[in-house]
């Protein structure tokens, strides 16, 4: 059953009131999906965020949704089917038994060049027992990617002074290694978090730069990237984005109600309006599992090359005659340059194999793939490598190969790009790519429902951001679906 004084001390309580209820707002808002808010609302899982987020240690959780799962069976089964706890190591657990406080779960951050071992001895592990404790861990994880900050969560043993009784190290988004005592010595296991699907929404008007504009509105770093390389195949970053212009991005997210905290994930649709025409992708995948992002008319927004191979270009210098900046007269300029700042990435344009990777005259340090036997491309004056990146090696599209430098005969910092056709420099802004992959009948109907749903869930959104901004939720009023799920579990406990 819930613990319903718990709930109505919380809910009463007026300074705990205001905080449960402005980060309640804020998980409503990162809440979108139409079928995820339904299953956290349905289940009472908006309980758990109740209590969980009026908490100032989102680690200390009651495993309020195991609770839950127990006293409404079917109904959280449906909304928690996403990621469930493993029952890996359920035999390790211990009886239940009322835990004295002092056996409480106490966490611990590792600190800067520490060792596992050292914050165990930090907690009150003997050293003995720590050594123990470490070298049975390892089987579980990978120890020497640990680093600063990990949080590590220890119940000491009440019967043996100096061990431990259960340690949890969440070394993944969805993963966390648990190592519990079992008969005088220790066993490990991996055990999965659970999560729950989301979406988000995030649209916006460029005023400068895609990138910056995205930023403003709240689009994570990463997903911004993302965008800006699918929409690389075939937007001129340069000459087409213009202020006015407007985005629109649907993305994946996921949330783990124990933690509190969200990891962003794969980009679902995406919608560009320029001032000349509208580019739209969806991602769709197959009848075998192979997933690509698609027009509306089921072809893929993949091509064989990508226009530029950086996130934000500013063309210093075209493809055509130009007066060398260095030698001073008049030559063929080859290629594109782009302004970049020493260390920016520079991603390979298409799948292929890298012909050269070293010191090449003027071009400083360079690079040459060859993606198959029409087209070439070339990145010149470089400041390093990407790791692993040398002749030979087979690279993908958007793999980063190198950072952007001033090496060579150059004035400052820069990329220089080529674009070599049957063994010709050809513009790379000019030149028209062959498209990618085509749906067939069957695939493009599917496709098309895919188009209709998630056309279908981004409208449900916009019209409950429209709600909640009227509705202007504050730390004063509880939204009303909240306090009806509240009430109705308190009710129906009496």
């Amino acid at each position: 059953m819930f613990r319903l004084n718990e709930i109505r001390d919380k809910i009463s309580d007026p300074v705990r009131r205001a905080q449960m209820k402005s980060r309640l707002a804020q998980a409503l808002k990162l809440t979108e999906s139409p079928s995820g808010f339904a299953a956290m609302a349905g289940t009472g899982l908006v309980l758990v965020l109740i209590l969980n987020l009026a908490n100032d240690d989102p680690l200390a959780s009651d495993n309020l949704a195991e609770q839950i799962a127990v006293s409404q069976p079917n109904e959280a089964a449906g909304a928690l089917q996403a990621k469930e706890p493993t029952n890996e190591g359920a035999a390790l657990e211990m009886a239940p038994e009322a835990e004295p406080a002092a056996t409480s779960a106490q966490s611990y951050r590792l600190k800067r060049n520490e060792t596992l071992i050292g914050l165990l001895l930090r907690a009150g592990v003997s050293s003995v027992e720590a050594h123990k404790a470490v070298s049975v861990l390892k089987d579980v994880t990978n120890l020497r990617r640990l680093q600063r900050g990990q949080v590590v969560r220890i119940i000491p043993a009440t019967d043996n002074q100096g061990s431990i009784r259960e340690l949890r190290m969440r070394d993944s988004f969805e993963e966390e290694a648990v190592l519990v005592s079992a008969e005088g010595s220790y066993q490990a296991t991996r055990s999965t978090i659970t999560t729950l699907p989301l979406t988000h929404l995030v649209e916006g008007e460029i005023t400068d730069s895609l990138y910056m504009s995205a930023q403003r509105v709240g689009l994570p770093t990463p997903v911004i990237v993302e965008l800006i390389r699918l929409m690389s195949f075939d937007v001129d970053f340069e000459r087409e984005i213009r202020t006015g212009d407007r985005f629109q991005v649907y993305f994946e997210r996921t949330y783990a109600p124990d933690f509190g905290d969200l990891a962003d994930g794969r980009i679902l649709h995406m919608r560009l309006e320029l001032q000349k025409r509208t580019l739209e992708a969806t991602y769709f995948e197959d009848e075998n599992g192979r997933g690509d992002y698609f027009d509306t008319n089921g072809h893929s927004t993949r091509k064989a090359l990508m226009k530029t191979p950086l996130d934000v270009t500013v063309v210093t210098s075209s493809y055509g005659k130009r007066k060398h900046p260095v030698l001073g007269y008049t030559r063929q300029h080859t290629g594109v340059d782009f302004r970049a700042r020493t260390g920016t990435p520079i991603m390979a344009a298409g799948d292929g194999v890298v012909e050269r990777a070293s010191r090449y005259g003027g071009y400083g340090n360079y690079i040459r793939i060859r993606h198959n036997s029409t087209y070439e491309t070339a990145y010149a004056h470089l400041s390093k490598y990407g790791r692993g990146i040398k002749a030979g090696v087979r690279v993908k599209q958007g793999q980063i190969i190198g950072y952007a430098g001033a090496t060579g005969r150059v004035t400052a910092a820069h990329l220089h790009y080529e674009v070599l056709v049957n063994g010709r420099h050809a513009n790379p802004l000019t030149l028209k790519l062959p498209t990618g992959r085509k749906l067939d009948s069957t695939q493009l109907a599917a496709f098309q429902k895919v188009q209709a749903t998630l056309a279908s869930d981004i409208d449900k959104i916009l019209m409950q951001q429209q709600i909640l901004q009227t509705a202007s939720v504050d730390a004063a009023d509880v939204p009303a679906s909240v306090s009806a799920e509240v009430e109705r579990a308190i009710t129906a406990d009496r």
